[in-house]
């Protein structure tokens, strides 16, 4: 039988790398030899890290060379271009490590050369190829000049549309029987195959090699962690931020893993415009997802609600697969898209919506997180909405998602948060110095003379943009022309900058620029600036009518460098034009006449309002050009007209801002509209409005001063019910900005009881008792009487989340005062009804209650509505409600016994630690571990949080037991008894008063523990919790064994332990079976002990409670001897 011959070899076109260390063997005799070892390995580290992110393979090492190949055993058809950024990469790789180990010549250089070679089948690394371009690649190395990148003519014909070069010469080469043409590597000017490349001026990217590695290494932190974070780029305009990011997305676009890139820009025309940035990053992601990756032409960008909402319909399709969430997500995604009418959904909810949209983003590739990129640019415009929603992607995103805000000073300043998360990096952008600036300007035009190099640093200042825009300016003189693949100065000699009249700022640079375009250019340019940075042809042809060759002027004033046109495929703002640099739009509009912004800015307004049905997310964009109009020529007789199409714009804006969680952003909306209003109706209402905004956003003092002035004014106008709205935010304002308590009750009480009884009031009762129930649950009123009414009332009115919140506060009420079994099927109820509305917020609140009703009666069954609040609690949002789910898990964690899950979720609990800090040290203290409290008592004890205060004392207590203060027993009582004041015998009672009682009873304090038992002995009105029960009775069966009472002491034990039982708390449990082995074993009973004791120690064992295990061994030792 013929046997087939399997293949052993094939060719292949492949690209083939040799790297060299430069500097490396003067180093290795001067370093020590473990040293020299270290940096050894930390080069083939990076070597392989580097390669393997760009597709390549290492094929081997040899000394400190490497060798990589592109193109096996899998070919690209941009393998070339693979090799050649990864040179790049090394090259400044390990120039930044001689940096970091203080050898400053340490440096790389770089040979690639692409052709055929022989590969071996199978070979894997060293061996793996073969062939001529393999020996040309290390002579090509041999030649290159250190700290550079050397490539072959083929390599260089194939990279050129993304990769600059500079020619270097032909050089003889060993076996080559003409001198080899080579070329340096420039730059990388574009994203791969030479997408979105702007041909023109472009300046080396000079003195911001730190800033990029540290932009790098973030990232791929991000990418290995799987966890958020966050870049601020901070930096005065023109200092290169936007550059940075264009590096980075060069950079990233390079990789051979996928990305998911998603950019925005937030507008300063129109601040304030509620989430705009991140609705067109996600609009863009939509494109390409319906695109399937392909091109997208201008025509598919979807303005209308119906284009937009079959955008969002298409994505969806293919992100979600589960019914239920998209169900829920949907809504949420067109609140911020601003399809149809805007819903009014809680902040949080549309936080954690927009995140999980963003998730299945990540997770759209099968069996792995795709790294996410979300990078918003000239982010000191960003409403105060997107800052919160960066800072809730930082604290509850789970995939890996790489946030960077580039923003001139101003957002760090106003969000110090930003800076102070432990999620973030902030880097400031600092002007370049002289020999910088230098480099930048000779990689700008060729053979510059060193005159003039000083001349045109010294006008720079350090800023990049200015040394381009007046090259550009030279350039548009002809004294600047492009020769040989760079530009060079036109004639012989130097050039005198003060004689051909250079400006000699930046803004007179441009504008005169500016003052050598043609007629229709200038008309173009300057019609442009009035729309913005960026915009879209039909808007232009609209502004400048008698412009007859419009596309050749746009395409002129690309040519010129004034303008771009978008090309990267995932911008939502592909095709539309943008102004290169914002400054050049500033100084075409501070050259245009009164009359002609106003025509302008009212053409404009007319194209963004021309449909009834007219996104609400532009009225804040629309309201600012009409607020422009009327201050260009405010003498004119339309003035009254303008301002109130610019209030309802204004009060339109403010209704979406409200919807999205945005109150900071409404209420500036509305502190427009206020300053222009006139009416004194119209000005109550828009107080109201005003003083509701700010109370959300927590403005107290301002919710303050709005709601008198808009009470006064309806009570002026007789309008009882409106002013009674305002009451019900004053009184609420009042309360917690003043705590003056009793007299926010009186004014919100003496309102309601006048409308007490009106229908047609119904909802602004509702309001007040919702504020009624808020400052009488806080200051221990009786509030039945009015959440029964706000429960009536709810029905009334037919809403049903008032219905659900109304429920919330009827079970509080029975909670508090012992109606345990009604106030939890309340909650329940409002469970099912917070699910039907998509309300996670009030699900997550009742879920929460719950667990915290069950925990000192059932621990299993608090268990598992603790388990399934935090589920509800990540996806809802609210880094505050989140926090006191997950501390009040860990409670019941802690007594159920599941105490290695303890420590992840109070991890959790971000704005509790005093309680985390607790929970922790309880299970130390019973593990015997060494454990301090990390709180400082002082602080905590001045506080009004009765709760907080309870948790700090049992705490020092638990402290103070552990290290014989001797104070234990008297702070355990007193954090019960101030534990008792606040809650009574429900919420977190059982646990303080447990523990309390343990400390009392081990320090032999009879006054403190008879003190601790008289509170639940005395309690009237509600039955003791299970859990209380339990240790009442193993109190009593302690106290009577000390007594020599050892039947009353046996009968209480069992008590205890079949209360224990019943509670579900495994460690109540084992302490009880433990007492009472002890006291059966002193009876002689040791066989009716064993079992016991052996039941006791199999708890202790499971969790971990060495200290108690071996606090039984000695008893029972006591008892033997």
């Amino acid at each position: 039988m013929a046997t087939t011959v399997q293949p052993v070899a094939s060719r292949r076109i492949t690209s083939v790398l040799f790297g060299d260390l430069v500097g490396f063997t003067a180093l290795s005799e001067t370093r020590d030899q473990e040293q020299v070892r270290e940096l050894l390995s930390r080069y083939f580290d990076e070597c392989r890290a580097i390669v393997a992110r760009y597709g390549g393979t290492v094929e081997k090492f040899i000394g400190d060379a490497v060798m990589a190949v592109w193109g096996v055993p899998t070919a690209h058809e941009d393998d070339a271009e693979r090799a050649v950024r990864a040179g790049l990469e090394l090259v400044n790789t390990i120039a930044a490590m001689g940096s970091d180990v203080d050898v400053p010549d340490l440096a790389m250089r770089v040979g690639i050369v692409t052709g055929e070679v022989a590969v071996t089948i199978g070979a894997e690394q060293q061996g793996m190829v073969a062939g001529d371009a393999v020996n040309t690649a290390s002579r090509v190395q041999s030649a290159a000049t250190a700290g550079r990148v050397w490539v072959d003519e083929t390599t260089r014909l194939l990279t050129s549309s993304a990769i600059t070069y500079v020619d270097v010469g032909s050089h003889a080469m060993k076996g080559k029987a003409e001198p080899m043409p080579l070329w340096s590597v420039r730059a990388v000017v574009a994203a791969v195959g030479g997408a979105q490349r702007a041909d023109g001026l472009e300046a080396p990217h000079i003195g911001r090699d730190r800033e990029m590695r540290l932009v790098k290494e973030l990232f791929h932190r991000v990418e290995e962690t799987e966890r958020p974070a966050l870049l601020v780029v901070d930096g005065d305009a023109g200092l290169g931020k936007s550059r940075l990011a264009w590096e980075f997305e060069k950079y990233v676009d390079g990789l051979s893993a996928d990305v998911r890139w998603h950019t925005g820009r937030c507008v300063s025309y129109g601040e304030g415009v509620a989430f705009y940035a991140l609705a067109e990053a996600i609009r863009g992601r939509l494109q390409v997802i319906r695109n399937n990756g392909g091109g997208i032409e201008v025509a598919d960008v979807a303005h209308g609600d119906e284009d937009q909402a079959e955008l969002l319909a298409a994505g969806l399709d293919l992100l979600l697969t589960d019914a239920d969430e998209r169900a829920w997500l949907e809504p949420r995604m067109e609140a911020l898209l601003g399809i149809g009418a805007v819903g009014s959904f809680p902040r949080e909810d549309l936080f954690s919506a927009w995140t999980t949209f963003l998730h299945r983003v990540s997770d759209s590739v099968p069996g792995r997180q795709t790294p996410v990129v979300l990078l918003i640019d000239d982010a000191q415009y960003a409403d105060d909405g997107l800052v919160l929603f960066v800072e809730h992607l930082l604290a509850f995103a789970t995939f890996p998602c790489f946030v960077g805000l580039f923003t001139r000073p101003g957002l760090l300043e106003a969000n110090p948060g930003l800076a102070t998360n432990r999620r973030s990096t902030v880097v400031h952008l600092d002007a370049l110095g002289a020999g910088q600036m230098g480099e930048l300007l000779d990689g700008l035009v060729g053979g510059l003379d060193d005159a003039v190099r000083d001349a045109l640093v010294s006008r720079a200042e350090g800023i990049p943009l200015f040394a381009v825009e007046t090259v550009r300016s030279l350039i548009d003189r002809d004294l600047v022309v492009p020769r040989g693949g760079q530009y060079v100065l036109a004639g012989e000699g130097t050039l005198d900058l003060d004689q051909i009249g250079a400006p000699a700022s930046l803004q007179a640079l441009i504008a005169a620029r500016l003052d050598k375009l043609s007629p229709d250019q200038r008309r173009v340019i300057d019609r442009a600036s009035i729309v913005g940075r960026s915009f879209a042809r039909d808007t232009i042809a609209h502004l400048c009518p008698d412009v007859a060759d419009l596309d050749d002027v746009l395409a002129a004033l690309v040519r010129l460098q004034l303008l771009r046109q978008e090309s990267n495929r995932l911008s939502v703002e592909v095709g539309l034009y943008q102004f290169v640099q914002a400054v050049v739009r500033q100084v075409a509009y501070g050259t245009l006449s009164r009359r002609d912004r106003k025509a302008g800015h009212l053409t404009v307004v007319g194209l963004l309002t021309s449909t009834e049905d007219s996104s609400a997310e532009v009225a804040a964009i629309a309201a600012q050009h009409y607020l422009d109009a009327l201050d260009a020529v405010p003498e004119d007789d339309d003035v009254a007209e303008l301002t109130a199409r610019a209030i309802g714009e204004l009060r339109r804006a403010a209704v979406r801002a409200l919807a999205l969680g945005a109150p900071a952003e409404a209420a500036g909306h509305l502190g427009v509209a206020l300053e222009r209003a006139a009416e004194p109706v119209e000005r109550a209402r828009i107080e109201l409005d005003l003083a509701r905004a700010l109370r959300e956003a927590g403005d107290l003092e301002g919710a303050i001063e709005h709601s008198e002035s808009a009470r006064d004014a309806f009570t002026a106008q007789g309008d009882e019910l409106s002013a009674s709205s305002a009451v019900a935010i004053l009184a609420a304002a009042i309360a917690v900005d003043r705590n003056d308590y009793e007299a926010a009750i009186a004014m919100a009480q003496a309102r309601y009881d006048a409308l007490r009884g009106r229908d047609e009031a119904a909802w602004v009762l509702v309001e007040l008792a919702q504020t009624l129930i808020q400052l009488q649950m806080r200051t221990s009123h009786d509030f039945r009487e009015i959440a029964d009414e706000k429960a009536r009332l709810a029905e009334l009115v037919d809403d049903e989340a008032e219905i659900a919140d109304s429920y919330v506060g009827l079970a509080l009420h029975y909670m508090l005062t012992g109606t345990r079994g009604l106030g939890r099927a309340l909650f329940a109820s409002a469970v099912e009804i917070g699910r039907r509305i998509d309300r996670l917020d009030i699900v997550n609140r009742c879920l929460t209650n719950l667990n915290v009703s069950w925990t000192p009666d059932d621990a299993l069954r608090a268990l598992e509505y603790g388990r399934q609040a935090i589920v509800v609690s990540r996806q809802a949002g609210s880094l505050y409600a989140h926090s006191n789910t997950a501390i009040n898990l860990a409670l019941a964690q802690l007594l159920a016994g599941d105490w290695d899950g303890v420590a992840a979720t109070s991890a959790e609990a971000e704005t509790e630690r005093v309680i985390a800090d607790f929970v922790i040290g309880r299970i130390a203290l019973a593990r015997g571990e060494g454990w301090s409290p990390s709180t400082d008592f002082a602080l905590e004890l001045d506080g009004d949080d009765l709760s907080l205060r309870s948790f700090v004392l049992v705490s020092a207590a638990m402290h103070g037991q552990a290290s014989g203060n001797g104070l234990a027993a008297r702070q355990g009582r007193e954090a019960a008894e101030t534990m008792y004041a606040a809650t009574g015998l429900y919420d977190d009672f059982t646990c303080v008063w447990q523990i309390a009682t343990e400390i009392a009873w081990e320090a032999g304090d009879r006054a403190e523990l008879d003190a601790l038992l008289a509170l639940v002995d005395d309690h009237r009105g509600s039955n003791p919790t299970t859990g209380l029960r339990a240790q009442r009775a193993r109190m009593a069966g302690l106290i009577a064994a000390e007594e020599d009472d050892p039947a009353a002491a046996e009968e209480q034990l069992r008590n205890a332990l079949a209360l224990a039982e019943q509670w579900h708390s495994e460690p109540t449990v084992a302490c009880c079976l433990a007492d009472l082995t002890v006291l059966l074993t002193r009876q002689g009973r040791a066989d009716e002990a064993a079992p016991l004791g052996e039941r006791a120690r199999e708890i202790f064992g499971r969790l971990g409670a060495v200290r108690w295990s071996e606090e039984l061994d000695r008893a029972l030792a006591g008892v033997a001897a």
